[in-house]
């Protein structure tokens, strides 16, 4: 049995159609923390990824999803764990950026994390000290002492950018994602660095994949993933080729996409001919094989490609 956590928030519809693409069948429940997955082999439950990795390293489960940010605040609060965790594949949606913010209001001469440093040294001449809110408070002081920034670092209950709002704001900096950064926009809040970029992560219990009946079943679960990821954004394509005499100008036009295509002889004559392409290319491929003979055209969804 694999326990897998899924997460919820702005994670899950993602998370969710990976699952889907990969041949599975999950429902939730409203306010249940224990979706149903049609795999005796797998038990899910959903919390918030940000507790993944922790959960992981004490072998409270088997594999989780969550960010790369995550995973490298886990690595800093709690080295010693760190190894217990194994990244096993990108997954490449929920990109997000870990931004460093101030507002434009308050600090309008701020525009680096140089210019920052100033202030805050300013600051503490006075005898005060900056503060810094976020999410993530090792990222952040790690951040901060590599710039020499001497703050106060806290981890706000509620949204982190309301902490630098005029008029009295109870921070004078943030550390954030963002994925877009219109909040921040909005709230009139200036982006001054960038500390990483991330996207969500399939992770596993690092004695998980020492076990040999989970690690079986976790490298299926990878290799579904996979082919879901590799089919994401393709078709299939489906055409028939009656005239022999079309055949070359129809393969120098798929040539333009795809090196080896399946050919297929019919019974009755002519050519069955099989390719997997990017979506976007279709548009511009279409018109090309009509005109060089293709006819009985079919397009399917790729669900997964597996190599």
């Amino acid at each position: 049995m694999i326990k897998f956590y899924i997460p919820d928030g702005h994670l899950e519809d993602k998370a969710l159609g990976i699952f889907e693409r990969a041949g599975f069948k999950v429902t939730l429940k409203e306010r249940g923390y224990s979706p149903e997955i049609d795999d005796s082999d797998i038990v899910l439950k959903r919390i918030r990824p940000q507790d993944f990795p922790f959960a992981l390293s004490l072998g409270k489960g088997d594999m989780a999803i969550t960010g790369a940010d995550i995973i490298m605040e886990f690595q800093l609060a709690y080295s010693e764990n760190a190894d217990k965790v194994t990244e096993l594949m990108d997954l490449r949606f929920g990109k997000t950026s870990l931004c460093v913010a101030i507002s434009e209001e308050i600090l309008p001469d701020v525009k680096s994390i140089e210019d920052f440093k100033e202030y805050a040294d300013k600051v503490k001449k006075e005898g005060g000290k900056v503060v810094v809110a976020t999410e993530y408070p090792y990222m952040a002081a790690d951040y901060l002492k590599k710039h020499g920034v001497d703050a106060i670092v806290r981890k706000p209950a509620g949204k982190t950018e309301a902490w630098i709002i005029p008029p009295t704001p109870e921070a004078d900096l943030i550390i954030d994602t963002t994925e877009t950064g219109r909040t921040l926009r909005e709230n009139r809040c200036r982006i001054i660095d960038t500390i990483m970029e991330s996207t969500s992560r399939l992770i596993a219990n690092t004695a998980s994949l020492k076990d040999k009946g989970k690690k079986k079943k976790i490298e299926e679960i990878v290799q579904l993933f996979e082919g879901a990821l590799k089919g994401e954004g393709k078709v299939n394509v489906y055409m028939n080729v009656l005239e022999d005499g079309d055949l070359e100008g129809v393969l120098d036009v798929i040539s333009k996409y795809v090196k080896n295509p399946t050919i297929s002889e019919l019974r009755d004559g002519g050519h069955d001919i099989f390719i997997v392409i990017d979506e976007k290319n279709l548009k511009y491929m279409l018109p090309e094989l009509r005109r060089e003979g293709a006819g009985s055209i079919a397009i399917a969804d790729t669900r997964m490609i597996i190599e």
